[in-house]
């Protein structure tokens, strides 16, 4: 795993609620880097250095889980220098997968990695996913619906505690977070501008994370509308950029599923999103947000805007989202999941 973002907050996340929940030990091996503050002391962290930038020091591997003698080992990360390591790690003890993307988005297709998670999902003992659709997409491709769980996306409320600065929210503003990539739909969040506009003078699209921007700038017809952070955003400011948010938008066209909807209901947001993958399994359409078609740009404004325009809805959305988070997101009880699903591997061990 890398030893930043989403990827980690979400490994941090389920470590501690494994941790805190169950009478066993919970080791993770990890690149050196990692952001040890989100992890809970009762984690146990095994470090290793990156040979390259996607390489990992495999005999290292190796050595803390003979060392461990794990029960289970859990890959939260599909990678091809797994591939070859799995008849072996199966030999160790059983092998978890959670498979975060089925099928890779298409600007980042690539053959190797394809590979790997197909490989990786039908050679596991057990795979985990984040909905029902993405369980349908994965027996599609031929994993056994008896080896496939689903395991809801924990809720991400930690970020209001990383930093505790209240900031005001800011009226009519519209977030996009995350990376900047094709498969986000941006340009389609772009042409609701000129639409919003015509019934919302005062409002601001806020396009934050890092990526290659370059293709969107001349998209962009009223500058004063848009506010562009091109960079990395640093866990200590998301807090800052969801607390301004009056509502939270993913234009996709095309996901799995994704981390900035629980960040959202943690700070009582409101989300639009498009129907693709498992996003409209967490946004409740018309209670806690509203799911639209991809690639529909004025059902995206329309839907924007039902929301700018009616601060009452607006507010009990957010609440409804942050209710929403508390019931059906709570770490603990996908810790207890996890493990029911776990002792099905190990009947006879913690």
């Amino acid at each position: 795993m890398i030893n930043k973002g989403g990827m980690v907050h979400y490994v941090s996340q389920l470590c501690n609620s494994l941790a805190n929940n169950a009478e066993c030990n919970v080791y993770l091996i990890t690149p050196k880097g990692i952001n040890e503050s989100l992890f809970d002391r009762r984690v146990i962290l095994k470090k290793i250095p990156s040979v390259d930038r996607h390489g990992y020091r495999i005999d290292l591997m190796i050595k803390y889980l003979l060392d461990i003698k794990p029960d289970i080992i859990h890959t939260s990360m599909v990678h091809p220098f797994i591939v070859p390591l799995l008849p072996f790690l199966k030999k160790i003890a059983p092998v978890v997968a959670t498979v975060h993307d089925v099928q890779l988005h298409s600007d980042q297709k690539n053959f190797i990695f394809d590979l790997s998670t197909l490989i990786t999902s039908k050679c596991a003992d057990l795979d985990f996913v984040h909905g029902e659709k993405l369980k349908l997409e994965l027996i599609k491709r031929g994993v056994l619906n008896s080896k496939i769980s689903v395991i809801p996306h924990g809720d991400y409320s930690f970020f209001s505690c990383v930093n505790q600065k209240e900031i005001t929210e800011e009226e009519n503003t519209i977030l996009f977070f995350g990376r900047i990539l094709d498969y986000k739909g941006i340009n389609y969040l772009i042409k609701t501008e000129p639409l919003i506009s015509s019934k919302v003078s005062n409002f601001k699209i806020i396009i934050a994370g890092n990526g290659d921007f370059s293709k969107y700038e001349n998209m962009i017809g009223n500058k004063n509308h848009f506010e562009i952070i091109n960079e990395y955003i640093p866990d200590e400011k998301v807090s800052e950029l969801f607390q301004k948010a009056s509502v939270v938008v993913l234009p996709y066209i095309e996901a799995s599923h994704t981390g900035i909807i629980p960040i959202a209901y943690a700070f009582k947001k409101p989300v639009v999103a498009t129907d693709v993958g498992s996003l409209s399994e967490v946004v409740v359409d018309g209670v806690t947000g509203f799911i639209v078609p991809p690639k529909d740009s004025q059902s995206l404004a329309d839907s924007l805007l039902n929301v700018l325009l009616n601060k009452n809805l607006k507010n009990s959305m957010g609440n409804a989202a942050y209710e929403f988070m508390k019931k059906n997101m709570s770490w603990e009880v996908i810790a207890q999941k996890t493990i029911r699903e776990y002792t099905k591997l190990i009947p006879n061990n913690c």
